[in-house]
């Protein structure tokens, strides 16, 4: 069961980014800006295309979350790296999956805990950056979210971060953690 709420979780992370992310990503991490407001900072100029940058990383959040929402489970892998090294970390030691197999086997478990179109989460804090060659982004957030199953609300806190890597000029996770140490989802 425990670890059917952490697969849960991690759907939710995901969709947690992409509505997070919706406003921008950082170039820098000012960790004490970040700590005192929710607002996202403005681009600034440097080698690389940030808007574009920016643009293809929200394009990839929202065909993770589409794939979710369709359940649709060669979609969701399609988002991620094929490199045997690609993680998704849980809270606990035991929560961690390696490479595409191991990630496939756990969204094929994610996909059958929630109902399509029942994931809502809200982000009281985001933040985010990119390298200056445009080949690496990382995103955090900090949210409130709520699900279904089955006429059943849940409703959880969960940390989340990510790296994305540009492969063949796509972008693809290589790692994604999430955390939901704070108290269990609640069902209603």
């Amino acid at each position: 069961m425990k670890q059917r709420v952490i697969i849960l979780c991690l759907v939710a992370s995901l969709a947690v980014l992409i509505a997070c992310q919706a406003g921008g990503t950082n170039t820098t991490a000012d960790t004490a800006s970040n700590a005192n407001t929710n607002a996202a900072k403005p681009a600034t100029s440097t080698a690389v295309d940030k808007a574009g940058t920016i643009e293809e990383i929200r394009n990839l959040l929202a065909q993770h979350d589409k794939a979710l929402s369709e359940k649709n489970l060669d979609n969701v892998m399609a988002t991620f790296s094929t490199d045997p090294k690609t993680v998704v970390l849980g809270t606990g030691a035991e929560e961690r999956w390696v490479g595409p197999e191991e990630i496939k086997a756990a969204y094929t478990e994610i996909l059958k805990d929630y109902d399509p179109g029942t994931m809502q989460c809200n982000c009281d804090w985001k933040t985010g950056g990119a390298d200056e060659a445009g080949t690496m982004a990382w995103l955090a957030a900090t949210c409130a979210c709520k699900d279904a199953k089955g006429g059943k609300a849940r409703e959880y806190k969960l940390n989340v971060s990510s790296t994305v890597e540009k492969q063949n000029g796509q972008w693809r996770f290589v790692s994604l953690h999430m955390s939901n140490a704070f108290t269990p989802p609640v069902t209603k």
